[in-house]
């Protein structure tokens, strides 16, 4: 079994399974007696209402697993605390107007507040393992560029410090994995290793890709010709990946989620 890390972001296009994949890595890891949290963004302004993470939260719940929901302004709230050493006058500082619209309007910077906070966790609580049910693709790729972008901007100071801290950390393959989800198919395998090839471009990340709903993964002797059809399809796709996926997860047929998600726990050991 590979060495458990302490950040695992599971991301990729929207309806690969993202939510239904770290949960289902996070019931894996609880049950491996792990302190472990299923985390994700709240929201992606400071000034928006918390987007609705209503069934993951009860599923989490369900499943018995800690939930991290991470606020954009209660995050803002520490970061200032900890470099002006003072909760008062960050509470005063995150209220201003200039405040919000610099976190607004800035690409990427809401994205380098949540990886301080999570990173800030990771410090205080070596033993902390923290599964991020991440944005799609396009925004989960701003989110892991962002300190490598903010540490060009800087040049030096505190912030400079601090996005380098974060950048170190990132590329740590000891400490942090990024699956990326796809389907098994020709479109969203492309789509998936575009993303990964970008990434690779800013940062020696530890990515693994990982293809989710595969029916050529099903034990089954004889299938219906149009699934065979698709079985072949999806052979056809992932031969077509190189180098291989690090998982090929089956196909389930369970119709509650919580038993999907427990039904997929068993293939979570090869994402670690």
């Amino acid at each position: 079994m590979n060495q458990t890390k302490n950040f695992y972001i599971f991301t990729g296009k929207g309806g690969v399974g993202k939510t239904t994949l770290s949960l289902a890595f996070s019931l894996y890891l609880k049950n491996q007696n792990k302190n472990v949290s299923f985390a994700y963004f709240k929201s992606g302004k400071m000034d928006e209402n918390a987007r609705a993470f209503n069934e993951a939260s009860n599923l989490a719940d369900n499943l018995g697993i800690d939930l991290l929901p991470l606020d954009l302004v209660d995050s803002a709230k520490a970061y200032v605390a900890k470099k002006l050493k003072s909760k008062t006058i960050a509470e005063w500082v995150v209220k201003t107007p200039f405040f919000k619209s610099l976190i607004n309007m800035i690409p990427g910077f809401n994205y380098l507040i949540y990886v301080g906070q999570i990173l800030e966790i990771i410090d205080e609580e070596p033993d902390r393992i923290i599964v991020l049910d991440a944005p799609s693709s396009g925004h989960a790729q701003t989110m892991i560029e962002a300190p490598s972008n903010f540490n060009d901007i800087f040049k030096s100071g505190e912030l400079f410090d601090d996005t380098k801290k974060m950048q170190k950390l990132l590329t740590s393959k000891d400490k942090v994995k990024i699956n990326i989800i796809s389907l098994p198919g020709q479109l969203p395998i492309t789509e998936a290793i575009e993303l990964r090839d970008s990434l690779l471009t800013v940062g020696d990340f530890n990515i693994d890709m990982v293809c989710n709903y595969a029916f050529s993964k099903l034990d089954i002797d004889e299938l219906p010709g149009f699934l065979q059809t698709k079985v072949d399809i999806e052979k056809n796709a992932l031969a077509e990946l190189s180098p291989p996926p690090k998982a090929v997860l089956p196909f389930s047929s369970k119709t509650s989620q919580v038993e999907l998600i427990k039904d997929l726990v068993p293939s979570m050991e090869s994402l670690v």
